[in-house]
């Protein structure tokens, strides 16, 4: 009797949701969409064996390259054109400038501390400004050593390592993964690591956790009252911020009790530095702790993670490509001999750089973008969206719509460069993403991988291993694109 008066409730509950969907759509000209089940709404097309950007391309075919999806009761717009993505996040920038509250993600954020998840509030402006300031003074040697020195000394350093074991069958990518990681280190609370270091190992393995957590749909995101009961993924968000604290608390402990403002020795200094300064009207902090820890935390997600997952596409599409490997390596004996590259080569190397934004072009690691959420009614492409509206654009399409690219599917570094040789970003390349959340690291991204793809191109050819397959380049059905494991040979020049 109990499981029919249930039944009722909740059928009378779904009637009264479609009655005000109707007349709530009558005032809105919302974009075309999939019918949505009662209840769950569009939530099985998040969770199908195929990876969401192929899903969404298949539904654009059919509803138009800007269409609408619900899941649960949240409203989802689909992007998957450049000019709809740019019309939103560029040119409404603020519209489009939200993130969609994730229960498992919010837990990570310390009070909506963090600038890659926190939503757009003018504290969180603030947050990413003094963050980006504290990178940019860090990236190009302000008061302390560039960037750029401390790459290329990671460079002599993985080389020295990869020329110990060199040959016919390798697997280089913890070197690659201390390499990117140093870089990031030191740039963050200035230390390197072994390969041995526990601490590093403890680095890696977050990471690997916060990866294994970005899968859209997950049930404890839509339906949050699920927290209740036992979940895989809220323990393995708690075996995550415990490990992540446990190393970034420490560094920023040990900052502020060595902290010397007349010796600032990288982005932790400079972010205590700021706090100490920063105070309201009231005397009251505005720059917290917080803030601070969650800062050295995106450094790591963006700065670290993104990389070394690209760096393994670069090499993966270079053994594929000898004569793109032979042409960088050409471009460099010309420009600058023998020695390693440095940043203030850029302009000498084109061709080195091109190959990196087609490694970003073709691999489309972050396919559908991090999420939006639009902070006001707005519109896009002549349709009615709603505030709330959590936003997906599907970069991986951009990248590979024929309308763009004129072979979308090839590898072609020529893809950047105009008629005269030099590099040139078409409008369609959105790899860092647009407006009020575009990545304020770029810089920082494209000279690791520039500095490392072609300092190791100086010593090394890099084909593919001997008795083993050339790297599977179709990667797997998650959100975030990833090249399968591989070896390769490892040939000294």
């Amino acid at each position: 009797m109990i499981a029919v008066e249930l039944l009722i409730v909740v059928v009378v509950l779904w009637l009264v949701k479609t009655i005000l969907s109707r007349r709530y759509a009558k005032r809105y000209r919302m974009p075309p969409g999939p019918p949505a089940l009662p209840l769950i709404g569009n939530l099985p097309v998040f969770m199908t064996n195929r990876a969401p950007y192929l899903v969404m391309k298949d539904l654009a075919d059919k509803y138009g390259s800007v269409f609408s999806l619900k899941i649960g009761t949240t409203p989802f717009l689909v992007l998957n054109d450049v000019d709809s993505i740019r019309e939103a996040l560029q040119h409404r920038a603020t519209d489009f400038a939200g993130r969609p509250c994730l229960y498992s993600v919010s837990l990570m954020s310390r009070n909506n501390c963090d600038i890659v998840f926190g939503d757009y509030t003018p504290g969180w402006r603030r947050h990413r400004r003094v963050t980006a300031t504290a990178l940019h003074k860090n990236v190009r040697g302000i008061g302390c050593e560039s960037i750029g020195v401390k790459i290329t000394r990671e460079v002599e350093y993985i080389n020295e390592i990869l020329m110990k074991k060199a040959g016919p069958v390798c697997d280089i990518e913890d070197e690659l993964n201390l390499a990117i990681i140093n870089v990031i280190s030191q740039l963050t609370f200035a230390t390197r690591y072994t390969l041995d270091d526990p601490e590093y190992l403890a680095l890696v393995d977050s990471n690997q956790k916060f990866s294994s957590l970005l899968k859209p749909g997950d049930p404890i995101d839509v339906f949050p009252a699920l927290k209740i009961f036992p979940s895989k993924k809220l323990r393995l968000v708690q075996e995550l911020i415990d490990s992540r604290d446990a190393i970034l608390q420490k560094k920023y402990e040990e900052h502020l009790a060595t902290f010397d403002p007349d010796n600032i020795r990288d982005i932790t200094d400079t972010l205590i530095a700021t706090m100490r300064q920063s105070k309201d009207q009231n005397g009251n902090d505005v720059f917290s702790a917080d803030h601070v820890v969650m800062a050295t935390w995106d450094m790591f997600l963006g700065g670290y993670e993104a990389t070394y997952k690209t760096i393994k596409w670069a090499i993966a599409f270079l053994i594929h490509h000898p004569e793109v490997q032979a042409k960088i390596q050409a471009e460099m004996k010309a420009a600058i001999g023998d020695r390693l590259p440095t940043w203030e080569d850029r302009a000498k190397l084109p061709f080195l750089e091109a190959t990196i934004l087609e490694t970003l072009r073709q691999s489309s690691m972050s396919s559908m973008n991090g999420p939006r959420r639009t902070t006001c009614d707005t519109q896009v492409k002549g349709f009615d969206i709603p505030k709330d509206t959590t936003v997906f654009c599907n970069l991986w399409w951009v990248h590979h719509d024929p309308k763009n690219w004129k072979f979308p599917t090839s590898f072609r570094p020529e893809h950047f460069l105009n008629e005269h040789g030099r590099v040139s970003v078409p409008k369609s390349f959105l790899a860092f993403s647009l407006g009020s959340r575009a990545c304020f690291g770029s810089q920082l991204a494209i000279m690791q991988l520039c500095l490392l793809v072609g300092g190791i191109l100086q010593q090394f050819n890099l084909r593919q291993a001997v008795g083993e397959p050339l790297p599977d380049l179709e990667p797997g059905s998650e959100l975030v694109r990833t090249v399968c494991d591989y070896k390769l040979c490892l040939e000294v020049r």
